[in-house]
């Protein structure tokens, strides 16, 4: 048995994985990142030994954890991590002071795409690139069965390929990068712009009604066919495409993974995607990839952050 942990700015889910790469057990709480990193590692460890006695099994093999941010993780130490409000935390170390046994540690969009690529809908292919479509953009990429990482180990930064010279201002300083377009942040900015303009649509209405737009009302609108929600939509479409069309001309994947909330939208989010990614791919649908949705969920991240002692 090995130990998965996806440890978020938000949330830090515990999970106890089988050598099979199934979830036996897992156990959710807040990350609460006000704490500071003492206290959530001690709670991340208590989760931990909680797992271990829900499943009643003491031969943990090893543990491994995804952690967003910039890593050393030959020394197993987040350098800095925006989303928790870390610098220089020898997670790794600390997190060995409570068990006898190897820890190790990865981005946590690399454990999702490593999760998806060992158990989930990427399993039957040996080049796949994960892009998760949230409050920014992720991803992961796998290729010839091997986590690519590059020359420092902060690659597969994908949100931040530009698509709009000049665009809408990103989150990390630059303009037009593709997550100011194609992210779920991206497309709340959009659709409240676009109800702003037609104050008789029904995604206007909502947004008076609930006082703001998420992600789920503004697909809710779609679904009863407003015309103001549509055209976001069709737009929004049109973004997330871009950027995949450029990842596919450099990766030339056989497989792409889309995770996210918004995946759960299955085959009327993707159907769309995959005709205009064909349509406009250098090579056209003779280097297509099969584009699928994450069929984990956030199981994704435990189960490959549990298979970090193969990569």
């Amino acid at each position: 048995m090995k130990i998965g942990i996806d440890l978020g700015g938000t949330t830090m889910t515990v999970g106890a994985v089988s050598n099979e790469n199934e979830i036996i057990a897992k156990i959710e709480t807040d990350t609460r990142s006000d704490d500071g990193a003492e206290r959530i590692i001690e709670r991340m460890a208590q989760l931990t030994q909680k797992v271990i006695r829900q499943v009643n099994d003491n031969s943990i093999t090893h543990i491994g954890i995804g952690c967003p941010g910039m890593l050393d993780r030959e020394n197993g130490r987040v350098i800095y991590s925006n989303n928790l409000n870390w610098h220089d935390v020898d997670i790794n170390k600390k997190l060995m002071s409570y068990f006898d046994v190897p820890v190790y540690l990865e981005n946590d969009a690399n454990c999702a795409a490593l999760g998806e690529y060992k158990k989930g809908s990427g399993k039957n292919f040996n080049s796949m690139i994960m892009i998760t479509l949230g409050t920014g953009i992720g991803g992961g990429v796998i290729i010839d069965n091997k986590l690519y990482r590059g020359k420092s180990g902060n690659s597969n930064i994908l949100g931040h390929i530009v698509i709009n010279t000049d665009g809408e201002l990103c989150t990390c300083g630059r303009k037009g990068c593709w997550e100011a377009y194609a992210s779920i942040t991206a497309l709340i900015r959009q659709a409240k712009e676009m109800a702003q303009e037609h104050k008789g649509s029904e995604l206007f209405r909502l947004m008076e009604r609930e006082g703001s737009l998420t992600g789920r009302s503004i697909f809710a609108a779609i679904h009863k066919g407003d015309y103001a929600a549509k055209q976001v939509f069709n737009r929004y479409i049109k973004y997330v495409s871009e950027g995949i069309i450029d990842i596919i001309n450099i990766f030339d994947p056989q497989s792409i993974v889309i995770g996210g909330g918004i995946s759960q939208q299955g085959e009327f989010l993707l159907k769309p995607i995959r005709e205009i990614v064909e349509k406009n791919i250098y090579c056209g649908k003779d280097v297509m990839p099969y584009i699928t949705a994450s069929s984990l969920g956030n199981d994704a991240g435990i189960i490959g952050a549990s298979c970090l002692n193969e990569y």
